[in-house]
């Protein structure tokens, strides 16, 4: 039946509104992507906050019979996290409550809360989730509970199967269960009561027959996400808890996951790991089975081919060089509550492999500087291998299991497989307590021989894995699309007959999900390949994990880094084609979200794990755009930036008497008719400062040290705001500071002409920004006689942009400075409470430990406000396009208690921005230090 997509689209506008809707081409392609090799465009693409959202969504769904895929952060890598239709996106504000139980042995959680931050409410208890697989970090509970993730810890004991309490959901008719709730429950005996009996019949019957019930227990007995949890039909006898059970790992195909609560798990107190290095593979599978037990956590097990990829990488241990050829590591955890079982524990390790010879012997650090460095080596296998991948090429990582006594042949003859099919670069490591290995090749898609290889290949590893060692073809990562076509072959007829039955009770207009998990096309696997295209050396590592989005400031705007890649990788794709006229068309159409509103923070190569650069990428994609014209007035502004500097501070002086004097409307219209003349009149706020001045140091005081202070543009341009609560400039404060501190200051002759070039930048002007840049350092170095008077830069964002310059002589940001230097000279008090920000500055600079280090010692109480890694301010940017800083800052208000008045960061244009959005003055730490030190 052909679907009016375009009718669709209306209804879904007209019930949730025009923001939460697109069906923009750009836009449905950049959402086409999750972390896996596939790619399918959906037809249109709803973003949903709350509940009712998705209800009326699938209203719409219904009444088109038109497909709905549920995705959550999209870090999936089987493919199920997209699909054709409606794409319905957990928006970027709902789902995201965090309840703990009194006791802390539960914890309830949205659909679109991060693992990593309900781990990090449930740390002060001593308690986290049981679920913790290697996205953790941006990997949301929808996802994590719909793809039974689990990881290298929590094996098949504390998954989302094992922990799970109760559960939120909305069926495909729009039916909402609580089954936590015993009036939900009893509501949905009466309006469903033929799905749960239907539910129970299948339980009886599928525990009836005891062949097919010992084999559900055999295959769950590893790890195993192929197929719908056909445990839940033999583990347990109620429907409620059938339903519990069974829509873990459905992939969205059963039903909308609202909430989840979990059975918490303990987090031990203390903890050791070892390297235990094997001649052979063979030694290091031995070693698994005498280990198993309460002794061990985590033992993960690491071949040949993995430790070559690591070897010589930064972090890594030196002797990793000196292993002989064919070597395999295993990694082991132990861990307690208490020093004394976790020392019985490691060595009962060590006494239980002693009859195993070693290449070196096994020794438990407790120290986590040393086991960090061994869990670096592991967790940095796949983004190692993904980031060194020739350019073009692919990057897959499927997972298996086994039961642990094959572990060795299984390895051999995955090996072998590998060198059959010409993916010589294959690596082996994985979960060995679990019988679980990952395996990651790097195969091009460019023509169908390439795929056709990889079919083969994939057909290959199902013999072996199913036919010779009766395994699981996915382990942990969920069915997907990419193993659907094995899900038959591995599990039965009869298995594969019950777990159709279950898609039937569950959604019997085949609406949700479809194609997913279950597919009768048994070439799904090798259809809707994503290409791979060249595009910059930035971005060509970029395995598309989507570790970036929850750091993307601009990603409830427009696109995220992972998107703005995928995007551009299509415009390559079509240009290598031959297809310029549709390059060009997607080029045009996507340059407000890919070029003009990404705040180029670089916050996503913080969280890359293959180090990409979408805003320095982003930067050099804007250069193009500037005119003739842009450019000579780019060029003027460099040369005479004393005189540019000047007119801006005094301007914003002048600014500020009109609107006292006229207030609002009439200030606000006639910035209005400036931009209308100038696109470098910015849009007007009511919150804009005041002007800046330069600092003006006392005379000098024999006997004392000097310092070089330079004030940057930002200081020295930008005053207070209205909401600040005195009017001393940044200069003014940073030169009361010092001089109580007991320092001589000097600064920098024409001070105003200087810039580290980061306006410059910004545009894509790197000759104009590199330019200035270099002549700053020039003129520092000469200042403080090659670096021998301490140089200090009062904004954390100038500071890193003049550090690229690669001076030969040491300058320090102010808060280097203040932390340092300044604060054990002072007597401090403290305040009770004040706000915090940590912005993409501070986390580039690494300087995020200094800043709450001075906070804490003026401040008995910090408030952080969650998931306000970036202002969004972008330099001067959000001047010019306000809504970046507003979507960036859209929840910052609510975050804050209704007693903090006040909030402190280093980076006066950040500080503008974050008064504005918040109504809390926010002001350079320096301030703080000068406040509680008088």
């Amino acid at each position: 039946m052909s679907i009016n997509y375009q009718a669709v689209t209306e209804s879904l506008r007209q019930l949730l509104g025009e923001r939460a809707v697109s069906n923009d081409p750009v836009r449905r392609f950049a959402w086409s992507t999750d972390a896996s090799y596939f790619r399918i465009v959906p037809e249109v693409v709803v973003h949903a906050e709350s509940l009712d959202d998705v209800k009326k969504t699938l209203e719409v769904a219904r009444q088109y019979q038109a497909p709905v895929t549920f995705r959550a952060a999209g870090t999936s890598l089987s493919g199920q996290a997209i699909g054709e239709g409606i794409l319905l996106m957990l928006g970027f504000d709902g789902f995201r409550t965090i309840n703990i139980s009194a006791d802390a042995n539960k914890v309830t959680l949205g659909a679109a809360v991060i693992g990593a931050d309900a781990n990090a409410a449930l740390k002060p208890l001593n308690k986290k989730i049981g679920p913790d697989p290697a996205t953790l970090t941006s990997a949301m509970v929808g996802g994590i509970v719909s793809n039974n993730a689990s990881g290298m810890c929590c094996g098949t004991a504390q998954n989302s199967y094992q922990t799970i309490s109760s559960v939120k959901l909305v069926l495909a008719d729009g039916t909402e269960l609580d089954t936590g709730s015993d009036a939900s429950k009893a509501a949905f005996r009466k309006s469903h009561g033929e799905l749960l009996e239907s539910l129970k019949n299948l339980g009886e019957m599928a525990r009836a027959n005891e062949a097919l019930a010992a084999r559900i227990r055999k295959k769950y007995a590893i790890k195993n996400t192929t197929g719908y949890s056909l445990n839940s039909l033999v583990d347990f006898e109620d429907p409620f808890d059938i339903i519990n059970h069974v829509l873990v790992g459905a992939e969205g195909t059963l039903a909308f996951v609202n909430e989840v609560t979990y059975h918490t798990v303990d987090e031990a107190k203390f903890k050791a790991s070892a390297l235990a290095v094997f001649f052979n593979m063979e030694d290091a599978a031995r070693a698994i089975p005498p280990i198993q037990g309460e002794s061990v956590a985590a033992g993960e097990l690491l071949d040949w081919a993995s430790i070559k990829a690591v070897t010589g990488k930064p972090g890594m241990p030196d002797w990793l060089s000196q292993l002989p050829e064919g070597s395999a590591i295993l990694l082991i955890e132990s861990r307690a509550n208490d020093k004394e079982t976790l020392e019985k524990y490691t060595q009962d390790v060590i006494q239980k492999l002693s009859h195993i010879e070693t290449e070196r012997p096994i020794t438990f650090s407790t120290d986590p500087a040393v086991y960090g460095k061994y869990w670096a080596m592991r967790s940095g296998l796949f983004p190692i291998i993904g980031g060194a991948r020739p350019k073009g090429t692919s990057v897959i990582i499927e997972d298996i299991a086994v039961e642990v006594e094959h572990l060795a042949s299984c390895a051999h003859d995955l090996t072998a497989l590998f060198h059959q099919f010409g993916y010589h670069e294959g690596v082996i490591y994985g979960h060995a307590l679990a019988g679980n290995f990952h395996f990651i090749i790097t195969p091009t898609f460019h023509s169908e021989a390439d795929i056709t290889r990889f079919h083969d290949f994939m057909d290959a590893v199902a013999d072996m894995v199913i036919n010779k060692y009766d395994g699981s073809m996915k382990a942990e990562h969920g069915t997907g699309r990419a193993v659907a076509p094995f899900v038959e072959l591995e599990w039965g007829h009869e298995a594969y007959t019950l777990m159709k039955s279950i898609k039937q009770i569950f959604d019997p207009q085949g609406l949700l999900n479809p194609g997913v998990i279950l597919n009768d096309d048994k070439q799904v696997h090798v259809k809707n390949i994503k290409p791979c295209p060249v595009v910059d050396d930035f971005v060509d590592r970029c395995i598309e994990c989507g570790f970036c989005e929850k750091t993307c400031p601009t990603s409830a705007l427009n696109l995220t880094p992972r998107q703005r890649i995928a995007t551009l990788r299509e415009i390559a794709r079509l240009e290598q084609s031959g297809d310029k006229e549709a390059a060009e068309k997607m080029r045009v159409a996507a340059k407000y979200d890919v070029v003009d509103t990404c705040a180029a923070c670089q916050l996503c190569t913080i969280a890359c794990p293959v180090d990409n650069s979408m805003g320095q990428l982003v930067r050099k994609l804007r250069t193009p755009y500037i005119t003739s014209t842009q450019q000579k007035v780019l060029d003027f502004q460099a040369k005479n930036w004393g005189a540019v500097n000047t007119v801006l501070s005094s301007g914003f002086n002048i600014l500020n008497i009109i609107h006292k004097v006229t207030g609002d409307s009439i200030t606000g219209g006639m910035m209005k008719a400036g931009r209308a003349l100038s696109a470098e009149v910015p849009y007007w706020n009511p919150d804009f400062p005041k002007g800046g001045n330069l600092p003006q140091p006392s005379t000098p005081k024999p006997g004392q040290p000097t310092v070089v202070y330079f004030a940057a543009c930002g200081g020295r341009t930008f005053g207070p705001t209205p909401v600040d609560p005195d009017d001393r400039t940044l200069p003014d404060v940073v030169v009361t500071l010092l001089e109580r501190a007991g320092y001589n200051i000097i600064t920098p002759p024409k001070t105003r002409s200087l810039c580290c070039g980061q306006m410059w930048e910004s545009k894509g002007d790197f000759k104009n920004a590199n330019g200035k840049r270099d002549e700053l350092i020039e003129v520092l170095r000469k200042i403080s006689n090659n670096g021998e008077i301490p140089i200090v830069i009062d904004a954390l964002s100038c500071t890193y942009r003049t550090l690229t310059g690669n001076p030969d002589f040491k300058i320090l940001d102010l808060v280097d400075f203040l932390h340092d230097e300044v604060m054990p000279k002072l007597k401090l008090t403290k305040k009770p409470k004040v706000a915090l920000h940590l912005g993409c500055s501070a986390r580039k600079m690494h300087i995020e430990p200094k800043m709450e280090a001075i906070t804490a010692a003026c401040a008995d109480s910090i408030v952080k406000p969650a998931g306000i890694d970036c202002c969004g301010y972008a330099g001067e940017k959000g001047l010019y396009k306000p809504e970046i800083n507003a979507t960036a800052l859209r929840n910052i208000k609510k975050l804050l208690p209704a007693e903090v008045n006040e909030g402190y960061y280093a980076n006066r244009m950040c500080e503008v921005g974050l008064s504005h959005h918040s109504g809390v003055s926010y002001r350079h730490l320096a301030y703080l230090l000068e406040e509680c030190s008088r």
